[in-house]
């Protein structure tokens, strides 16, 4: 079996690295999949799940980021990323409030977009991400 080295930074820290069979990315323009000897490229990401398919395991390890970017080279991976998150700890009413709350503090900021409603959306796009992230782990459960 071929796998390929993948490194995941966050702005803080290093996420992960390790080798992986495949990868699936939020592409700016929809989800990448990423495989072994896959051609060069350098695509920007939307917030959303970053999933890396462990090599001889049944599992993938899921990952919420809220955008980036993604490099591959020769038959490597690298995502950097302001932010991410592990999905192990996502409450999904806890979030589900919190995307309500975001909504309408940006329904009532009127049509006028300033910097903090510019941080209020990209939390928005965070939360979504993270409730994918819930829902999608949810459908996998209920596959094993």
């Amino acid at each position: 079996m071929t796998t390929m080295q993948v490194e995941l930074v966050s702005s803080e820290e290093h996420i992960f690295s390790g080798e992986a069979e495949y990868v699936v990315a939020p592409g700016s323009e929809g989800e990448l999949g990423i495989y072994p000897h896959h051609i060069s490229l350098i695509n920007k990401l939307k917030p959303g799940l970053f999933r890396v398919k462990l090599p001889q395991k049944e599992i993938q390890l899921i990952y919420v980021i809220s955008g980036g970017f993604l490099e591959v080279q020769g038959n490597k991976v690298t995502v950097l990323a302001d932010v991410v998150e592990r999905t192990d700890d996502l409450d999904e009413a806890k979030l589900l409030e919190q995307k309500r709350i975001a909504e309408e503090k940006l329904k009532n900021s009127g049509a006028s977009m300033d910097k903090d409603d510019a941080k209020s959306y990209a939390a928005l796009e965070l939360i979504i991400a993270q409730l994918q992230a819930v829902d999608y782990m949810r459908k996998q459960s209920r596959r094993s």
